[in-house]
């Protein structure tokens, strides 16, 4: 073996685990932080569809619940959507840079099946977690007590869709060049 060929393939390695290590952690920070609830996978499921879930458990999982979108000052619930839609479009925004570095320092070799799922992961949690904003935003906005210009938040909502339009098209460039790959290797 050739040392420069162990060096590409060790940066290519090293990026494709940056990746995936900033995927997961966005996930994971989406799911503490209450934007997005924990999936429960396939147990989760079966849970639900053996035991069913009431509606007032729903709500109490939502995030809107979760800050008191219906209860808390309007104020407070306002600025509790702007800083965590910020968050998330940040967050959202470093993994998009992994995903962009892989692209471009990956070469023929292409990204891995793991690189294009962790980054669609990412990429589903950050939509999850706009459409939960949405719904607080929607909730507080539509209480009697409100009496707050929502522009500022609307800002921030309509930057993190922005990024998360720019994730979706980073998202199909990673996966054609998952396919390139494939195609080339049969």
């Amino acid at each position: 073996m050739v040392p420069g060929e162990t060096l590409v393939e060790a940066g290519l390695t090293q990026n494709q685990s940056a990746l995936r290590t900033a995927s997961t952690d966005y996930c994971d920070k989406a799911v503490e932080a209450g934007w997005v609830k924990s999936g429960g996978g396939l147990a989760g499921l079966a849970n639900t569809l053996i035991n069913g879930v009431s509606s007032d458990q729903e709500r109490a999982d939502t995030y809107a619940a979760r800050i008191g979108a219906d209860k808390q000052a309007p104020a407070l619930v306002l600025a509790r959507i702007a800083t965590d839609a910020q968050a998330a479009r940040t967050g959202l925004n470093e993994v998009s840079h992994e995903a962009q570095t892989l692209l471009v320092n990956a070469g023929k070799h292409g990204a891995t099946r793991a690189d294009v799922m962790s980054y669609e992961r990412a990429l589903v949690r950050a939509q999850m977690a706009y459409r939960s904003f949405q719904s607080a935003l929607g909730e507080v906005s539509a209480r009697p007590d409100m009496d707050m210009d929502t522009a500022a938040i609307d800002r921030e909502l309509d930057a993190f869709a922005t990024v998360i339009d720019s994730a979706r098209e980073t998202a199909d460039r990673l996966a054609d060049k998952y396919a390139a790959v494939g195609t080339a290797a049969t």
